[in-house]
């Protein structure tokens, strides 16, 4: 699916891991980038006319394609960082598809 720019209105940055011990343990989040994204908030509604009882918040994020972001990069817009929960990546296409849930902390 093409973006127009319209779409594409809220700034998310990108947060990669920072592995710095010996084990390969994350030791936290670093800023990798900032990229234009299109944020669509959904409510979980769906799940719950499907009867399911786990129908949480959850937002998906559409941006084009980047070699930055990865499967287990957090994502920051509007103050809010979120984990990835879903990644699809379409290098042929120009996308990428995130869906994430907010961390509370």
């Amino acid at each position: 699916m093409a973006y127009s720019t319209g779409m594409l209105r809220h700034r998310v940055t990108i947060r990669n891991k920072v592995v710095a011990t010996q084990f390969g343990e994350t030791t936290g989040y670093q800023d990798a980038g900032t990229v234009w994204a299109a944020v669509d908030f959904q409510r979980g509604m769906k799940r719950l006319a499907e009867g399911a009882l786990d129908g949480t918040d959850y937002v998906v994020i559409r941006m084009r394609w980047n070699s930055i972001v990865k499967r287990d990069s957090q994502l920051m817009s509007d103050g809010v960082t979120y984990q990835i929960t879903e990644f699809h990546s379409d290098k042929y296409d120009n996308i990428i598809q995130i869906k994430a849930q907010e961390i509370v902390k």
